[in-house]
């Protein structure tokens, strides 16, 4: 068990950075440890990332602090990226036929040259057909300097909306509800009674206005914000740390802040 592989779920906002670390025992999961180090204000333009020294000092922190065998899952905002539904094919293609197959659909799903982009892919739920999400090679390219600088090896970047389903699946959420998180200076919920399952709202929007316009279905309401007065009664408290069986204090004060952490970690490990 010492040597077990920590996943790390690094998440980089706009004024912090929140990492934790878990790694499976028999009876769930451990929270190994957590990190949350300020960070300036202009850190995330569009969602490029911008290096300083803040940022470089807090990721060399963080590569001080782990074991030498982790996989490290790191959060990219979902505006950087395009992503396209792709029908699968009527035969059944094994890797790499299937990686070929998505490469030639990209010349006509996105407007930039495949050449330029960085592509990756999964089935949807109900297996019928792929999601196809393109990057500029140039702007993974920007995500990647500082971590690198820092000796860390990114093992995925991950959307942070699906990084916040993983969470929410995690937690057993049902189809009837919904998971509204405050994060960064936004709102962040997740519901499959919606029939756009993950979005963002203005933190200005008060969260009953949220629900009713993007969730009204949803019958179970859970939320986890900086401060509780944000969120009106009909939410059930939600956190993050909830997911981990077993796990040491103090936990920080604004858990809101690592669901999108949490669900990187739990990410399962690409086949």
């Amino acid at each position: 068990m010492a040597f077990q592989t920590w996943q790390v779920g690094l998440d980089i906002q706009n004024t912090q950075l929140c990492a934790l670390a878990i790694q499976r025992r028999r009876g769930g999961w451990q929270l190994c440890r957590w990190w949350q180090q300020g960070l300036p204000q202009d850190t995330l333009r569009n969602g490029v990332l911008q290096s300083s020294p803040e940022l470089q000092a807090a990721l060399r922190m963080l590569r001080q602090q782990l074991p030498q065998r982790y996989s490290l899952r790191v959060g990219l905002p979902a505006q950087l990226v395009l992503q396209r539904p792709l029908a699968l094919p009527s035969q059944r293609l094994q890797e790499p036929a299937l990686g070929r197959y998505v490469t030639a659909a990209a010349q006509r799903l996105f407007p930039v040259e495949p050449e330029a982009l960085t592509l990756d892919y999964r089935a949807s739920e109900a297996g019928r057909q792929l999601y196809v999400t393109a990057a500029r090679q140039e702007v993974i390219a920007q995500w990647l300097t500082p971590l690198r600088q820092s000796a860390l090896r990114p093992a995925v970047f991950e959307l942070t909306t699906h990084a916040l389903a993983l969470t929410a699946r995690a937690a057993g959420l049902d189809d009837a509800a919904a998971l509204l998180i405050g994060y960064d200076a936004q709102w962040l919920w997740y519901s499959r009674a919606s029939e756009s399952v993950v979005g963002s709202a203005s933190i200005e929007t008060a969260p009953e206005e949220v629900r009713q316009r993007c969730f009204p279905q949803a019958s179970a309401l859970f939320g986890c914000a900086p401060s509780p007065d944000l969120l009106p009664d009909a939410f059930f408290s939600f956190s993050p740390f909830s997911l981990f069986a077993y796990r040491q204090l103090p936990l920080p004060q604004q858990e809101a802040a690592f669901c999108i952490a949490a669900g990187l970690a739990l990410r399962p490990e690409d086949s």
